[in-house]
């Protein structure tokens, strides 16, 4: 009994801290996107590579840098090597030897060396590699970014949708409700069928069970819009945008005329990055056909002695050694490996420029059929827009001729699916212009700013 206790007593200790530290965010559309670009870790994970490839291109600029090397060592030769000598060399009969020991048992060194590319290749190559490794991830972070825009942007207009149904159900909720207690009371007066009744309670219970689903999914479309904006589940969200207002300033005249510049779309600058990095690829492996030059510096100092107190004691004499150098390094003959790799080489630019028409002709048809869904959903909009207009006045107009008695509870139900319905193909006629320009802008590469 004593363990529950405490267990309860901990818990009420820190589950005011665990509330308090769920945040509570007030998000139009744009607080959303801009919220989403510093917190999503899909684009954060993207920014470290853009970061790892700017240390990358350090790291191989270094290469060609001056490269300095120190060695301090110490041995102690338990066993003095042996060698054998003729014995006849100290006065011995010939044909015999005699051990000798070359080398003292105690041997400290210390070396120091430097080294300078001069010149090579390859490495030139690399830099130039590195360079475009760089704008290639940093591409790949502008991508990140277009993606994840589009994804919190449709997410924001799923859960404006979801408050929006949720909305209607309840207005409806209250028209049948009133609807129900007035022929309740004109049946009480036996003045109503008993079936009029009936009917209208089937409806009632039917909209209190579809605004419990309706509640349902805005939980799930506030969670999917949380975990695209890369906030904790647990934090709390606010709209304060509405899909009406979002529609009337969607600029929908703007991108109906505006023009496809190839050269803004972001894929298409990936594939710019990877056919030069492939072109650079071709242009490493002829690199190899070329000599490689350096230049290098060694400094040596060195002591033995078969005491080693010597070293401490002033009397260890210590020898030195300076070495100054340039090594070319230049592969005559390969058997034909190097021509090889250039001609495969060779081959993948081939393949680059296949993929260059390809996605320019994807793209082409991707903007067509964007612009061409964006017509027609606005049209559907124009269309469901009026039917709206209409089904709402006379579903109102039905409910005042069911309240003098001139039309049935059947006829009631039936205007009042007409009317939910209308209000439903209202707001996913809104919310495909909306997606349809999502998509647009996109590909036009609207979303972004060029880093």
């Amino acid at each position: 009994m004593y363990r529950y206790i405490k267990q309860i007593l901990i818990a009420m200790v820190f589950l005011p801290n665990i509330v308090l530290a769920q945040n509570t965010y007030t998000l139009d559309l744009q607080k959303a996107v801009d919220l989403a670009l510093t917190e999503n870790k899909n684009i954060l994970n993207a920014d470290l590579d853009v970061k790892i490839a700017k240390k990358k291109v350090w790291e191989t600029t270094a290469i060609g840098l001056p490269q300095v090397h120190t060695e301090m060592k110490y041995q102690n030769m338990i066993d003095v090597p042996v060698s054998l000598l003729p014995a006849e060399i100290f006065g011995g009969p010939p044909g015999t030897y005699m051990p000798v020991q070359f080398g003292q048992t105690n041997d400290a060194s210390f070396t120091f060396s430097a080294s300078q590319l001069l010149f090579s290749g390859e490495y030139i190559v690399a830099l130039q590699a590195s360079s475009a490794y760089k704008e290639m991830s940093i591409r790949a972070a502008l991508k990140s970014e277009n993606d994840v825009i589009e994804l919190v942007t449709k997410s924001y207009y799923g859960l404006l949708m979801a408050y929006r149904n949720e909305k209607i159900l309840d207005e409806t909720q209250k028209d049948i409700q009133k609807s129900y207690d007035e022929i309740s009371a004109t049946h009480a007066a036996g003045l109503a069928d008993e079936v009029d009744v009936d009917q209208l309670e089937i409806n009632l219970l039917t909209v209190t069970n579809s605004i419990s689903s309706v509640k349902r999914q805005k939980v799930v479309a506030e969670n999917i819009l949380k975990f695209q904006i890369g906030i904790d589940i647990a934090d709390s969200i606010s709209l304060t945008d509405s899909l009406e207002y979002i529609f009337d300033n969607a600029s929908l005249k703007s991108i109906f005329g505006q023009q496809f510049d190839i050269s803004k779309n972001i894929d298409y600058q990936i594939l710019q990055n990877q056919k030069e990095i492939t072109e650079l690829s071709m242009k490493r492996e002829k690199s190899t056909l070329l000599p490689s030059l350096n230049a290098f510096y060694a400094h040596s100092v060195s002591g033995q002695n078969n005491d080693f107190n010597n070293y401490f004691n002033g009397d260890q004499q210590y020898f030195q050694s300076n070495i100054v150098g340039i090594g070319l390094k230049w592969q005559i003959w390969g058997s034909g490996t190097r021509y090889s790799k250039i001609q495969q080489a060779q081959l993948e630019v081939d393949k680059m420029q296949n993929q260059d028409y390809l996605m320019e002709q994807s793209l082409n048809f991707k903007v067509h059929q964007a612009r061409t869904n964006l017509i027609n959903y606005y049209e559907t909009y124009l269309k469901d827009q009026r039917n709206r207009e209409l089904a709402e006045k006379i579903y109102h107009r039905s409910m005042i001729k069911f309240s003098n008695g001139t039309i049935t509870s059947t006829e009631l139900t039936q205007l009042n699916m007409q009317y939910i319905n209308s209000q439903s193909a209202y707001f996913n006629a809104i919310i495909q212009v909306l997606n349809s320009k999502a998509e647009l802008d996109k590909i036009l590469g609207n979303n972004i700013k060029q880093k």
